[in-house]
């Protein structure tokens, strides 16, 4: 019995090891579907930029495709989509999807939908206020107030 103090130390510090793993890989696909939508909007915001509409049109969902025609604004970008992200960008799951807000804290919200395995662009779905409070865009274009958003 004199051997197993010796141990101790090292079976405390593998299970403290274990359980640092753990929490991280949880970590991970906790947090995926956020950092899959986020790599799927700086994506489509170099596609606007380069004005690629092949490679914008595959980071969209079929539903904004079907109601958007992509196409170079004359100004540089794609009509209809964003070209910036601010370093204070917001990014939350709101039910199946994610909603992110690309302005500091306040500005427009937009939705990313897992469709065809991964993550697509969805369009514009409110604006962010102060306080966290979204006003939702209904599908009529107009808005209409919602609850406070859950970063």
């Amino acid at each position: 019995m004199k051997t197993a103090p010796r141990f101790r130390p090292l079976l405390i510090g593998a299970g403290a090891a274990l359980a640092c793993v753990a929490i991280v890989a949880a970590l991970a696909a906790w947090t995926r579907p956020t950092r899959e939508s986020v790599r799927a909007y700086t994506s489509l915001l170099g596609a606007a930029n380069r004005q690629d509409v092949a490679a914008a049109e595959r980071l969209c969902t079929s539903r904004y495709r079907s109601t958007h025609a992509l196409q170079p604004a004359p100004d540089g970008g794609l009509v209809g989509l964003p070209r910036n992200i601010h370093k204070n960008f917001q990014v939350w799951r709101e039910g199946p999807h994610v909603w992110l807000c690309p302005t500091n804290r306040v500005g427009p919200v937009y939705q990313f939908v897992y469709e065809s395995g991964g993550w697509r662009f969805d369009g514009p779905v409110g604006i962010l206020e102060p306080g966290g409070r979204v006003i939702r865009l209904v599908d009529t274009g107009s808005l209409e107030e919602d609850t406070p958003a859950s970063p």
